[in-house]
């Protein structure tokens, strides 16, 4: 039996508190430009709605832990990087995982 995680029921700050932590995600182009079209959404809103690339992704994380477990989203990403080990290119065997 899986156990479930919680679901995180706070809603994301509208500025960074003292207690946050600066963390560097690294998203491939598509990614970083689907969080430049949301900013641009909420700049698009009346009225207003300034919508951080922080925010969105807060409220991603927020909702994958709603929905799975941690062991699950592990399971998920060791499925994805074995499934790109064995598609991986033979001619670059030393070449980069992506994950």
């Amino acid at each position: 039996m899986v156990e479930q995680a919680p679901a995180v029921v706070a809603s994301a700050p509208a500025k960074v508190d003292e207690k946050d932590r600066k963390l560097a995600v690294y998203l491939p182009p598509e990614l970083d430009l689907t969080l430049d079209a949301i900013r641009f959404a909420g700049a698009s809103q009346r009225p207003r709605v300034d919508v951080s690339k922080s925010a969105v992704v807060r409220l991603a994380l927020e909702r994958l832990l709603a929905q799975a477990s941690h062991e699950e989203i592990v399971e998920t990403i060791a499925q994805r990087l074995a499934e790109a080990r064995a598609g991986r290119d033979k001619s670059n065997p030393g070449g980069r995982l992506k994950g």
